[in-house]
């Protein structure tokens, strides 16, 4: 084959080549695609398949804006903030003012407390579109954030505008009011709420809260009783039911509400403080000493409810114990009278049939759990907890379908 022959040859090969290569990636999926995917995903609530579609699109389109922000939305609904931000600005810088990405880096801070980088982002998706409901949200979340009520509000409002069936929305306006003592405007916020969604357990305890601040306590039951029925494990309205029935000492019902608290948390102590103290009231030591014992698991160091104890225990005791306690605290008494003498320690008494080379060992009172009959051990002793007013709980991200990148607020932010 002549020279001329041969490169004919090899051209019409590269040409053949390139043509099936193109072939090829023609017919393999591209960024577009794993993108709608991944927003289809997002839709059944299928969040965890939804991210590894977000991954490939742009794996195969890292210039794909929207790509980024979905993928940043859903780390951030993981609590990823570092990870959620990195998508959000590379989604910037691929479009500066894509007023989606401005909003959601600001939600981010806000999630932070960076709170000067949150007012700023949000500021800027406004000066893009003066409309966009999340940013007026974000921006007013964060002045709530620093007490400056007076200027949240108006942003909340404008919030609601664009979000007006959103419980959220209405449910911070009711926070905001409260928090400057504006009790009737609170309340006509969180019933907005509730309007929205009915089955809000967290609106209908500050409402109830709210009621109470009014001196109507009746009112304030009533929804404090909706919201546990809505949900038996909101244990902040059991709480409120509890201190309620204890204030008019209705001890029966007060003790159901603490037993269901305890049902739907073994760990809350103050609620195993509380029920010990009225099975106390009835006479029930047994069972009383058993929700002591849970309480001073986490407490171990709170000498004033170890003396209750053992003074519970005391009748209870047979002989040979009773002896053992008695000695016991003769002993400490002595060391405590060695560790104070100039001249030097006392003689310690031994106890017939003790090693007295070991240091003695305090008799920890004991229950029977009447459910398990085992015990739990904790090295934690923090301070014996309060009962705080419903927490204002962290903002929701809500999910969003999103197409290609829009100005609409609805779209492709979060938390809305």
């Amino acid at each position: 084959m002549s020279h001329s022959s041969r490169i004919i040859s090899l051209n019409l090969f590269t040409v053949l080549f390139s043509f099936l290569t193109a072939s090829l990636r023609a017919d393999q999926p591209n960024g577009q695609f794993y993108l709608d995917k991944g927003n289809v995903y997002i839709k059944e609530g299928r969040k965890e398949t939804a991210i590894q579609y977000f991954q490939e699109a742009v794996e195969r389109d890292p210039y794909n804006a929207e790509a980024h922000n979905n993928l940043g939305m859903l780390y951030a609904k993981k609590n990823m903030l570092d990870e959620a931000l990195e998508q959000f600005q590379k989604a910037l810088q691929i479009l500066p003012k894509y007023p989606q990405a401005l909003s959601n880096v600001s939600y981010v801070y806000l999630q932070k407390k960076i709170y000067s980088q949150a007012i700023l982002y949000a500021k800027r998706v406004l000066r893009v579109d003066p409309n966009f409901g999340s940013a007026h949200y974000n921006l007013g979340m964060t002045y709530f954030e620093m007490k400056q009520y007076n200027n949240a509000i108006p942003e909340l409002k404008l919030a609601v505008r664009a979000f007006p069936d959103n419980a959220e929305v209405y449910e911070r306006l009711g926070d905001a009011y409260r928090a400057m003592s504006k009790t009737d405007e609170a309340l006509a916020y969180y019933r907005q709420s509730i309007l929205a969604n009915p089955v809000d357990t967290t609106a209908r305890a500050k409402l109830g809260d709210t009621y109470l601040d009014k001196g109507d306590e009746k009112k304030a039951v009533e929804q404090y009783r909706a919201a546990a029925d809505l949900d038996s494990n909101n244990i902040p309205a059991h709480y409120r039911l509890a201190e309620h029935y204890k204030n008019i000492r209705d001890w029966d019902n007060a003790r159901r509400e603490y037993l269901m608290i305890l049902d739907a948390d073994d760990e809350q102590t103050q609620a195993h403080k509380e029920v010990a103290l009225i099975y106390e009231r009835d006479d029930q030591m047994g069972l009383a000493l058993y929700h002591w014992q849970k309480y001073m698991e986490v407490y171990p160091k709170d000498e004033e409810a170890r003396a209750h104890v053992i003074e519970i225990r005391k009748p209870m005791m047979t002989k040979k114990e009773a002896e053992k306690l008695a000695m016991e605290k003769k002993l400490a008494q002595n060391e405590a009278a060695a560790s104070s003498n100039p001249n030097g320690p006392q003689a310690i008494p031994k106890i017939p049939g003790q090693d007295t080379s070991a240091a003695p060992v305090q008799d920890t009172p004991v229950a029977l759990s009447p459910k398990s009959g085992k015990n739990k051990s904790s090295a934690a002793s923090p301070a014996p907890p309060q009962i705080l007013p419903t927490p204002t709980p962290a903002t929701q991200i809500v999910p969003v379908e999103v197409a290609q990148p829009t100005t609409d607020p609805n779209v492709g932010t979060i938390p809305h």
